[in-house]
């Protein structure tokens, strides 16, 4: 039986694919790890592996997917918009870490060590962005760290924790950059002031293509965001 994220990812996807306006890249559904039927069961491999309490906020909108891929670009004038987004279980995530081949030796020391302690839960390999989302576990069980890394930029900690992000991936179906609406709007942040053009072109594309969806509360993200950085209204 399907999870409620699970429906509510299916009938997103649904929802986009029946847009003539938009063509979907590459989509697969990958394994459902239907022996992990509830968080609780996740919880319990997952902390024989790690030895750190694990915060409820993690089983918010859990799903079974071990991978889940799904690419789409705009058509028309608009194709310069896209979203992508490759989730995996959370299960998966917390014990496979970070790859070697993800961390940098030549970045500064404390930087290797932050990227070190990363679950990569979200990556982005159609659009080859350079770009993913981990988690960072910490003794407060309450607030595990959410990071967005860019090659661009480096990692940019999140205002927004896993189980919200998961619900805004789907809000705005992996546009690209949407992460950097809930980063720290800093003026020194490359990556965040190449993305706000884009971003608001995106949301612009979304409010007009799915009316239905309320995107106002990311629209005054975004638009904070270019008021602190300077952007031209």
């Amino acid at each position: 039986m399907e999870t409620d994220y699970e429906r509510r990812l299916r009938e997103t996807l649904e929802k986009f694919k029946s847009r003539s306006s938009i063509r979907t890249e590459k989509y697969d559904g990958g394994p459902l790890a239907v022996y992990m039927e509830r968080a609780e069961d996740a919880f319990d491999i997952i902390q024989k592996v790690e030895e750190i309490p694990l915060s409820e906020e993690l089983a918010r909108n859990f799903h079974r997917h071990s991978r889940l891929l799904f690419a789409w670009r705009a058509l028309g004038p608009f194709t310069a918009i896209a979203g992508e987004f490759h989730i995996m279980h959370i299960c998966e995530a917390v014990i496979r870490g970070v790859p070697t081949s993800l961390i940098n030796p030549a970045a500064p020391e404390e930087v290797r060590q932050l990227v070190e302690g990363f679950k990569i839960f979200e990556t982005h390999p159609v659009g080859g962005t350079g770009t993913y989302s981990a988690l960072r576990l910490t003794r407060n069980r309450d607030s595990p760290e959410i990071w967005y890394f860019d090659i661009r930029q480096g990692p940019t900690r999140l205002h927004i924790g896993y189980g919200d992000y998961l619900d805004v991936m789907l809000r705005t179906m992996g546009l690209y950059d949407w992460q950097y609406l809930f980063a720290e709007p800093d003026p020194d942040n490359y990556g965040l002031r190449a993305s706000l053009p884009y971003l608001r072109d995106g949301l612009d594309f979304l409010a007009d293509e799915f009316p239905d969806d309320d995107l106002s509360d990311l629209r005054a993200r975004l638009e904070e965001r270019r008021r602190i950085m300077g952007e031209e209204p």
